[in-house]
């Protein structure tokens, strides 16, 4: 299940990389990474606090300088079958009241020569409008809810978009870590804000721990980092991920207030039906509720 917390990346291009002690290359840590994550689920739902501020540093730690903005979301994903690793989702906003009923449905399709399709409704114009891919990553289109985390950052990445390359192993947060290095391909490279992202893998639950994006001029300006890393339902979650603008000074943290996996999603609740009809919509989530612990 490629999750929006969890980031699925699984091919590298270079034979020549690196390989760890125990022969494995990258290219064979990326795959093993993406299988573990199919294989979990078929679908979840989760509701999650997204919380945004400004801050400063003082004395080494990080403190808020502003009201934090509060969104909660409601996710509901759905990977497309056995023979297809398309992921589709949808993004409800139910508080802030004054977005209540803004949403985004997401078509997150494995091939590289496809780009992803992203619909949002803005309940204020009852108005339905498509995301150019190309703007995903823009000032304008490429927030996802006015948070630290952009579009880009919530979607899975596509196995072909990256070469990777095995950079060490080594203990993070008292935990063995693959740490791996990604770069877009030139096509990529076009869309992307990134230029080379660093991953922190968990060796033992394959599951990402850290990331350094950079953007195109080498410079590094966001960190996610997760935590509260638990099994639910036989599967590894982070149920806090943190987004860290160093330019900006802009910090979102993300909570996993409620999840489920495995449960019943209505091949039809994955429309642009469920972002206008409100009386549809609420009778399917009413249903998926029960589920969420």
């Amino acid at each position: 299940m490629k999750t929006k917390i969890n980031i699925i990346v699984s091919l590298i291009s270079s034979l020549a990389l690196s390989f760890n002690l125990s022969g494995q290359s990258a290219r064979d840590i990326m795959i093993k990474f993406d299988k573990v994550s199919k294989d979990a689920s078929f679908s979840i739902i989760e509701e999650m606090k997204l919380s945004t501020c400004k801050y400063i540093v003082q004395q080494g730690k990080m403190h808020a300088t502003e009201v934090p903005r509060i969104n909660v979301l409601e996710v509901v994903a759905k990977d497309a079958g056995i023979d297809n690793n398309d992921t589709y989702s949808v993004s409800i906003v139910m508080e802030p009241t004054r977005d209540k009923g803004i949403s985004m449905l997401t078509y997150d399709y494995a091939s590289p020569a496809k780009d992803n399709d992203n619909w949002l409704y803005l309940s204020a114009l009852g108005k339905v409008k498509r995301m150019v891919s190309s703007n995903e990553t823009s000032d304008e289109g490429g927030s996802f809810f006015g948070t630290e985390f952009s579009v880009e950052d919530v979607v899975s990445r596509k196995i072909d978009d990256y070469t990777y390359k095995l950079m060490e192993q080594v203990t993070y947060a008292t935990r063995p870590v693959w740490v791996i290095e990604l770069i877009p391909t030139p096509e990529r490279t076009k869309k992307s804000k990134y230029g080379k992202v660093m991953l922190w893998i968990d060796k033992e639950r394959y599951i990402i721990l850290k990331q350094d994006l950079y953007d195109r001029n080498g410079i590094l300006f966001k960190q996610l980092t997760t935590s509260n890393i638990v099994q639910i339902s036989n599967v590894w979650v982070a149920r806090k991920a943190e987004m860290n603008n160093l330019l900006t000074r802009r910090v979102t943290s993300m909570e996993l207030t409620a999840i489920a996996y495995n449960t019943e999603v209505p091949n039809e609740f994955l429309t642009q039906r469920t972002l206008t009809d409100f009386a549809f919509r609420e009778k399917t989530l009413g249903k998926l509720r029960t589920y969420l612990k």
